[in-house]
């Protein structure tokens, strides 16, 4: 599986490295199941990594599932340390699925690598549309740092070099909470955040998908006002943005508007990481298996971050 650091130049440009890491079955097999979201797609990739997740353990691990951050009962958080843990940094990762479904669990995988590599990981559930509606999902992320600030020191974890992290939907709930000032909690101990897929960054002048998107934003929301691209010129956090190779072109779209946006608020690009190979799903399932094509570009931001 080949690696891209890349530039705004693109999103298409060639791998500047190679790391062969992948089983020749899976790397042959992503490509084939092409780009775009359909349930082919997404069951296809899924099978594929199944096997190897589940063969995963917590061993030299210390998990704690289901801490309630609020009353709502998807509001819930699993943590994952590694055993004697102290003061280490701390990722939040906040799933994909559509702002409609997806859990936690599913993220275990992302927990249990993270962990044994010195990041004490909160992995969250988050209330889902068409019963809760944006911007939901950024409350319940301040609500999910509410009690990581007040929890996570007792689990190892140091609560004054959090960094936010999800991808797909869950990235928009980081984004928003990253972005907009009104959602931010004060002396929040966020130092940075990493996007993974961003799927509407700039909802102005395009189609919302009637089973998802729209779902949550509203038939009649406001767009520029949801529009992270509208809101970054508030708190300066550093910003990691990665996507896959086999993106649907929505995303493409969507994550070159955010890159573009943050290059004119910074006044240079910021870290992009492109992975090779990877489709909007494998781009998180492989993490935790012998393909490290994302995490070690993730490890030193969440290590550096706030420096």
């Amino acid at each position: 599986m080949k690696k891209l650091l890349c530039s705004l130049a693109f999103l298409a440009a060639s791998p500047v490295s190679a790391q062969v890491v992948l089983t020749p079955d899976i790397a042959e097999a992503l490509p084939a199941l092409g780009s775009e979201l359909s349930r082919e797609m997404v069951g296809g990739t899924m099978k594929l990594y199944g096997p190897l997740h589940a063969a995963d353990t917590n061993d030299g691990l210390n998990v704690s599932t289901d801490q309630a951050y609020g009353d709502h009962e998807r509001q819930k958080l699993d943590v994952y340390a590694p055993e004697g843990a102290s003061n280490l940094p701390v990722m939040v990762f906040v799933h994909g699925g559509g702002f409609v479904r997806g859990d936690k669990g599913g993220a275990a995988n992302i927990g249990r690598w993270f962990a044994r590599h010195g990041v004490v990981t909160v992995t969250l559930n988050y209330r889902f549309a068409p019963e809760s509606t944006w911007p939901s999902g950024a409350k319940d992320v301040a609500l999910a740092l509410d009690w990581i600030k007040a929890n996570i020191a007792g689990l190892g974890g140091n609560p004054e070099r959090i960094v936010l992290s999800g991808n797909s939907a869950g990235s928009m709930h980081v984004a928003d909470y990253t972005f907009h000032e009104d959602f931010q909690n004060e002396a929040d101990g966020v130092v940075g955040s990493i996007l993974i897929s961003p799927p509407a960054v700039d909802l102005m002048g395009r189609e919302l998908d009637p089973a998802r998107d729209t779902l949550y934003y509203g038939p009649d929301g406001d767009r520029a006002a949801q529009s992270v691209v509208n809101a970054l010129d508030g708190r300066t956090l550093p910003v990691m943005v990665a996507y896959a190779e086999h993106e649907p072109a929505m995303i493409i779209d969507q994550t070159r508007k955010l890159i573009t946006g943050l290059t004119d608020r910074n006044g240079r690009l910021p870290l992009v990481v492109g992975v090779a190979g990877h489709n909007h799903i494998s781009i998180v399932e492989h993490i935790g298996t012998a393909d490290e094509s994302l995490v070690h570009e993730m490890l030193n931001f969440v290590g550096t971050a706030g420096d």
